[in-house]
């Protein structure tokens, strides 16, 4: 009987709603770094911090763990995932070409009113760095809406889906880069190259600079974290992709 209710409780409106919300809410927690890498993320201290039962809290879990956020421990619970070099390589190499692939597509796809709203979300970024500070939230917000709408324009849901899943797993580490002007700046001016790519119709330069974009990102990273990333770099990041180092 308990099961019964507890599935019919998973099946309603009001529980896929709640659902959304512990997602939302312990999403936001990992990449803002209040959870901590490793830390336990305890199912009854959420549930009652949130008001919400365990069933849709457990649902939310499952959704983490397939986006690698989180990891299960038989016996021991659930913990914020950590991310070690080998991760962070293979996440951003695999960003790279989707990220690529995406923009190549929508040079090709791409309508007027669409380059319209891209440069829209340029110039609000461009505006973000202008800033004293700049407004590095901001920015992120229209950094996520940029390549979300070159993923719609690309017209490849599956596409989209994978990299955006992809891209939570290391958000927490890409927003503190941005953190760093010099980042910032170099990132702003990238987009501003792909949008023109795109209004040339040049998709093999619009996919090229996309990748340069995202492994000037990693190479970044590698440059500020604790640790870096010279392993992964130096045995296994091509060197047709790495263009800081190629530029020096």
């Amino acid at each position: 009987m308990r099961d019964s209710k507890q599935t019919e409780e998973k099946q309603s409106p009001q529980v896929i709603s709640l659902v959304d919300y512990a997602l939302e809410y312990l999403a936001g927690a990992i990449i803002s770094g209040e959870l901590k890498p490793g830390e336990q993320i305890k199912e009854e201290d959420v549930a009652s911090r949130l008001g919400i039962s365990r069933p849709p809290l457990r649902e939310a879990f499952k959704a983490l763990e397939m986006e690698g956020l989180v990891v299960r421990r038989p016996r021991k619970g659930v913990f914020v995932s950590e991310i070690k070099e080998k991760d962070v390589w293979e996440i951003y190499t695999l960003k790279m070409a989707l990220y690529g692939l995406a923009t190549y597509l929508a040079a090709g796809n791409a309508a007027s009113r669409d380059l319209q709203r891209l440069e829209r979300i340029v110039e609000r970024m461009e505006g973000c760095l202008a800033k004293r500070p700049p407004d590095v939230s901001r920015y992120q917000f229209y950094h996520e809406e940029f390549h979300g709408l070159i993923m719609d324009i690309a017209g490849n849901q599956r596409l989209k889906k994978i990299a955006l899943s992809l891209h939570n797993q290391v958000k927490r580490f890409s927003y503190r880069s941005l953190t760093h002007e010099e980042h910032l700046r170099n990132s702003c001016m990238r987009h501003r190259e792909i949008l023109q790519a795109l209004r040339e119709r040049n998709p093999g330069r619009a996919e090229d600079l996309s990748r340069r974009h995202v492994m000037e990102a990693l190479e970044f990273l590698h440059r500020i974290l604790s640790g870096g990333l010279s392993t992964c770099l130096d045995k296994g990041l091509p060197q047709c992709v790495r263009p800081m180092e190629r530029a020096i």
